[in-house]
């Protein structure tokens, strides 16, 4: 299943310039050893810290970078060497030098302006790379250590919720039918009622 994660503005550190006529883009997609604000996908609620290291075996991988996760608005790509991935202490940084389309173009006024700001990273993970663990305050904390898949590095316009595509992890399943479910979830009711209208949406 494929997950998506938004570095919220603060830590993303995006930026836009141009170097030898080219329009370049960087700044990390993610950060290790921080964690998330709370996340609400089918009604389970967790956090997630991802360790160092988790990309590490991801940086070679097919990657893509877009604009809202959107596949039909790729600009860069790692296997022709426009896309650069490199993991410090951090966390996964990137480069990319952006074709010359008109999506592309338009995307790097915004960045350089600072319509968007924000990026995202699409991924899979697999159970031998995370790890569930429940805090003496009922807090569910998931661990991931090696990502499985990196399908793309996406700046995104909207990171109001974390969006999850296919179906919940395997794991996130196991893990929550394991423990009593005794979270208070009322503070959250507004969030999960959004989740369902857009998964509602994207059913029509």
């Amino acid at each position: 299943m494929i997950e998506q994660r938004i570095l919220k503005s603060d830590a993303a550190e995006l930026r836009a310039y141009t170097e030898d006529s080219k329009m370049i883009v960087g700044g990390y997609a993610a950060k290790y050893n921080v964690e998330s604000r709370l996340l609400a996908e089918f009604n389970k609620h967790f956090t997630e810290i991802l360790l160092t290291g988790a990309f590490r075996e991801r940086l070679n991988d097919d990657v893509y970078f877009t604009f809202n996760h959107s596949k039909d608005r790729i600009y860069a790509r790692t296997i022709n060497n426009t896309l650069f991935l490199e993991e410090d202490e951090i966390g996964l940084k990137f480069r990319a030098i952006l074709n010359e389309t008109t999506g592309a173009i338009d995307l790097f006024k915004m960045i350089e302006r600072g319509d968007v700001f924000e990026n995202s990273f699409a991924f899979i993970v697999d159970n031998n790379g995370q790890n569930w663990e429940r805090t003496s305050n009922g807090d569910n904390i998931r661990k991931i250590s090696r990502i499985s898949r990196l399908i793309d590095i996406s700046t995104v316009t909207h990171a109001a919720y974390p969006e999850t595509e296919i179906s919940v992890v395997r794991g996130l399943n196991d893990y929550f039918e394991e423990i009593p479910q005794e979270i208070n979830k009322e503070p959250y009711e507004d969030m999960v009622k959004v989740l369902k209208i857009k998964n509602n949406l994207y059913k029509l």
